[in-house]
């Protein structure tokens, strides 16, 4: 034996080395082409090509056709035997010799010497058994692609992708924060006066505007707290700082109010214990104030957003590098880029198998300046239509927006 067939050649099947020819078929004798139900048998297609090229020499091009149809019929007659329960009759006294070129003369004989050497009956399976074996197969194929679906959506994260030092540091301080500033729930709540529809008067209007604003002053104070608790936030330019506070501070307590909404009870509670439900929106002009902050609310339950996420998205509203008019605006790029890509890694990290979730949360990024912009152009409207009713808190938070 030669020693480098031991090493660096793959095995190679007796049925499939064909250096001494194929190996016979033990029923008929043509090329095996691999064990079937334990005895090494043939395709049988070979024996009809000297009829073919003899019969259809115009139709050449037909071979390969029927190879394949003549090999998958002839593959089949053993099983298929078993599976129908077929009955055959031999017409010369069950004395048929059997090979490649009479092996379809008699049914019956070759059937008998299928049986004779050794293939195996019970290997056959039946109609039960074959859906079982399918449905096997279909489930592994089924897993095998979850499995690569998982590999593709769902890699080995990079070194750019896992958190680092700084960035846990930079999620730390925001978070601390965030829930520093953050309002304690009111011990007792009472819900907005209800006020007549049919007939609206300017007193109404003008106490719910005025207790929406003693509503949110308290919250004012808590993100101008929040944002001197973002690192970096301080150094930047004094009047980018407050520039910033009054583009987000809107956006942030929408953000903080949509958490406090209870889906079951359709109601908002503000930080000062007034509720108000979704039912009275329309009753008063206020109520396009607070619409879209239930809208808003609903789609932000379906992120189920832990502290630090929430904490993460205020931050990124606060430092928004495009805000009109900044002067410094590069400072401020530099410091959302840093909150930004610590928020993604953590996301990364917390969510490996939520591709599309860092996403959607950039998109409540852009759901809560598009109501802040609504806002300011109710507040622009409700000024119009009574100047003396809109509370200053109002028009100073909103000043930017409704001068233009």
């Amino acid at each position: 034996m030669k020693k480098k067939n031991l090493y660096g050649v793959p095995y190679i099947p007796s049925y499939m080395d064909l250096t001494n020819g194929p190996e016979p078929c033990v029923v008929c004798g043509d090329a095996a082409t691999g064990y079937h139900y334990r005895c090494m048998t043939c395709e049988g297609c070979k024996v009809y090509k000297p009829v073919l090229q003899t019969h259809t020499k115009d139709y050449f091009f037909l071979e390969p056709y029927l190879n394949f149809a003549i090999s998958y019929y002839e593959k089949g007659f053993f099983r298929r035997t078993i599976q129908k329960e077929l009955k055959y009759h031999c017409k010369w006294n069950q004395n048929c010799e059997i090979d490649k070129t009479t092996r379809n003369q008699c049914q019956e004989c070759r059937f008998q010497k299928c049986v004779r050497v050794g293939m195996a009956t019970d290997l056959v399976l039946n109609e039960k058994q074959r859906k079982a074996k399918r449905k096997l197969i279909e489930d592994n194929r089924e897993r095998k692609r979850d499995e690569v679906v998982r590999q593709r959506t769902s890699p080995e994260p990079n070194d750019y992708e896992v958190l680092n030092d700084n960035d846990k540091k930079m999620i730390d301080d925001i978070t601390n924060a965030y829930n520093n500033s953050s309002i304690k729930s009111h011990p007792s709540r009472f819900m907005m006066p209800q006020f007549d529809s049919k007939y609206p008067n300017q007193s109404a209007e003008i106490a719910a505007w005025q207790q929406l604003a003693e509503a949110m002053t308290p919250s004012i104070v808590k993100v101008v707290e929040f944002a001197k608790g973002v690192p970096g936030f301080t150094q930047l330019n004094v009047d980018d700082q407050i520039l910033l506070l009054k583009s987000c501070c809107m956006e942030i307590m929408c953000l903080r109010a949509a958490r406090r909404y209870e889906p079951d009870e359709q109601i908002l509670v503000l930080s000062n214990g007034m509720t108000i439900h979704k039912s009275q929106l329309n009753h008063v002009s206020v109520g396009a104030l607070v619409e879209p902050i239930f809208e808003f609310a609903i789609g932000l339950a379906k992120l189920s957003l832990d502290e630090t996420e929430v904490s993460l998205l205020a931050a990124v509203l606060l430092m928004q590098s495009d805000r009109t008019g900044l002067k410094d605006s590069e400072s401020v790029e530099k410091l959302q880029d840093a909150i930004l890509g610590a928020f993604k890694r953590y996301i990364t990290c917390k969510r490996p198998h939520q591709p599309v979730h860092w996403a959607k949360v950039l998109m409540k990024v852009t759901d809560l300046r598009t109501i802040s912009t609504r806002h300011a152009e109710r507040v622009l409207c409700a000024r119009i239509d009574s100047p003396a009713g809109i509370p200053p808190l109002f028009m100073e938070m909103f000043k930017e927006n409704t001068s233009s």
